[in-house]
């Protein structure tokens, strides 16, 4: 079996991934968290601890040599380093979760070789501080890795969705038609967006680990489907069983009300994942089947509420 050393692995596409693998005989899963969101599974043995705590992470955790270490819940410049330092000779692979915003703004999609953003390196909101943070983080991760000798990898998904999902994205849609209250459609957006579902994300760092194709290599994870706000209204109505009410608005209607939605509305973010398909032949899950299950979890869920 190999041993994971996974850093975070409560939340959304962290708990996901740790539900996935403890189902799979292939891998020993050592979780380390603050104990928010514990799980009881099994394969999976749990360590409540901050990850500013590296060194008491290392006298947490068993003393052995782990075969990966997937980093979830990296945001701060300085997080990386000392955690390799606390676990000296005991990591070979170090799986990093980024963001593919830190791409600069392109017309079509962003593959692994397109350049970084200059944005982020005028911090004036959250989104900007994270996609900054993400970039210093993956540097960081690279110079700590040749210091130490340890293989990394830098996963950049898109926008996920899926079951755990704390971030009000398609919940939020769903949540409204639970209550019967109107879905906002934003008739002049113009943005074109792309995701990759959770279940995708879990198995894609399961191939990652101790893989050596994953070796020092960057990879985009993104299904392949353009989506606009026309688009994704489609597929709410055929993920639900009964019509529900669409209310139009337009998007400066959207930023004066404070609508919260989450999904590009004037600008085209779409990140191509093909480089990691090519590499491990990998299929993403296409986005109706994947919503599809979603749309219904969220419903069961806010149905009963």
């Amino acid at each position: 079996m190999k041993n994971v050393l996974v850093i975070g692995g409560s939340v959304f596409s962290g708990r996901v991934f740790s539900i996935r693998a403890s189902k799979s005989k292939e891998f020993n899963l050592h979780v380390v968290n603050r104990g928010n969101f514990p799980m009881e599974l099994d394969g999976v043995t749990q360590y409540k601890c901050d990850r500013h705590s590296p060194r008491m992470i290392a006298r947490l955790v068993p003393n052995i040599k782990y075969d990966a270490l997937v980093d979830f819940c990296g945001y701060s410049p300085g997080e990386i380093r000392p955690m390799i330092e606390a676990l000296k000779g005991r990591i070979n692979h170090y799986i990093f979760f980024s963001t593919a915003r830190v791409y600069a703004d392109t017309n079509g999609f962003a593959d692994e070789s397109t350049p970084l953003t200059d944005k982020a390196t005028h911090v004036d909101d959250l989104v900007s501080e994270l996609v900054n943070n993400k970039i210093r983080l993956e540097q960081e991760l690279k110079e700590s890795c040749a210091e130490f000798g340890i293989n990394y990898t830098i996963l950049r998904p898109a926008m996920m969705y899926g079951p755990y999902n704390n971030a009000a994205r398609e919940s939020y849609f769903v949540r409204l038609i639970a209550r019967n209250e109107p879905v906002p459609d934003p008739i002049d957006a113009t943005g074109y967006f792309n995701f990759v579902y959770v279940m995708d994300v879990a198995d894609a760092v399961m191939t990652c680990i101790g893989n050596e194709k994953a070796y020092n290599q960057i990879f985009n994870l993104a299904g392949e489907e353009p989506l606009t706000y026309p688009q994704f209204i489609s597929v709410l109505e055929c993920c639900s069983s009964e019509p529900f009410e669409v209310r139009e608005v337009t998007v400066s209607q959207a930023y004066e009300e404070s609508i919260p939605l989450s999904f590009p509305l004037t600008e085209n973010i779409l990140i191509d994942g093909k480089k990691f398909a090519n590499t491990f032949s990998f299929s993403y899950t296409p986005f109706y089947d994947g919503f599809k299950e979603t749309f219904d979890i969220f419903l069961s869920l806010y149905s009963s509420a």
